[in-house]
């Protein structure tokens, strides 16, 4: 049986708009797209929360990610997919493993072009009031959605990162992340802390609000999550602590972060964009610092391989 193919990222029209200057929050465009599979007219529904993967050549680990989410007890969601030109289409692996049928998975398949032009088409397509994203080889708990709606509904809280589980070979432990009483706060904690405060995978946003800082910038070519939450925080945003494991992280040689050394050059220009330091040198000192930071990590990993 032919697949069914999957939406081009041509057709949604336009793109998100490159980060906006400083403090200028735009009104939120009109976003939609059909979904995928299915032979019948798509009911225009806003569910409470866009599930987000942007993928490219893991079909066996994203087929774990889409059962993680689809096994929680959570119903209002949907899960938007973007294959970022994968060298084999990963809606034949979302076929074969038999989850295409069910019409909460949304899948747009476009030519390579990187993680944050893949997020900000994930962000185009997804309707729901908050979107949480998710990478494509982490999982979420069984209780995750869960958890996540109770806490905004509950807190009213426009953009929440939570604790998760880090996996490695047999072992497991669960990282418990700080709260923070300002944006300013955390804002310098990012920036200086060895170890980032957040997580980017489970994190939950409400789309107006994400829309309206820009998306993600497509001239980053890492540390795109932290340039977002960065530019979030100096924008006043207050992002707000769900003291709870949502995501399973597997630790292995595939993950971006442990490219460390080539985010030094990002590193550095982020640190001189929103330190904004006014004792000379600081900027310098604060570089060297995570300079020998992210070195040391590196040897960490190259030992424990």
């Amino acid at each position: 049986m032919a697949l069914p193919p999957a939406i081009p990222a041509e057709s949604l029209g336009g793109a998100v708009r490159r980060p906006l200057p400083y403090g200028h929050i735009p009104p939120l465009p009109g976003i939609d797209a059909p979904t995928v599979g299915l032979a019948e007219p798509v009911r225009r529904v806003a569910p409470a929360i866009s599930v987000c993967i942007a993928v490219r050549d893991r079909p066996a680990l994203l087929v774990k990610s889409v059962r993680s989410i689809l096994a929680g007890g959570f119903a209002d969601y949907e899960v938007v997919i973007v294959d970022d030109g994968s060298s084999v289409p990963v809606q034949e692996g979302l076929a074969e493993a038999g989850l295409l049928a069910d019409e909460r998975i949304r899948l747009v398949r476009q030519r390579p072009s990187g993680i944050s032009a893949a997020r900000n088409t994930a962000l185009r397509v997804a309707r729901g009031r908050y979107v949480t994203v998710l990478d494509s080889d982490d999982e979420l708990a069984q209780d995750g959605l869960s958890r996540i709606h109770e806490f905004l509904t509950r807190t009213r809280a426009r953009w929440i990162y939570t604790d998760y589980e880090e996996l490695a070979s047999a072992s497991g432990r669960v990282i418990r992340l700080p709260s923070y009483p300002s944006p300013r706060r955390m804002l310098w904690s990012v920036l200086i802390r060895p170890r980032l405060p957040f997580k980017h995978s489970g994190m939950t946003m409400e789309r107006e609000l994400l829309v309206g800082l820009g998306g993600y910038d497509e001239g980053t070519p890492i540390k795109v999550d932290v340039e977002l939450v960065l530019r979030a925080l100096a924008n006043g945003v207050h992002l707000t602590h769900l003291a709870h494991p949502v995501v399973q992280f597997h630790r292995h040689g595939g993950n971006i972060s442990r490219k460390r050394l080539a985010g030094l050059a990002v590193w550095y220009r982020l640190i001189n964009t929103y330190s904004r330091p006014r004792i000379p040198g600081l900027a310098l000192t604060m570089v060297s610092v995570r300079a020998v930071s992210e070195l040391g990590k590196s040897l960490v990993t190259a030992l424990d391989k």
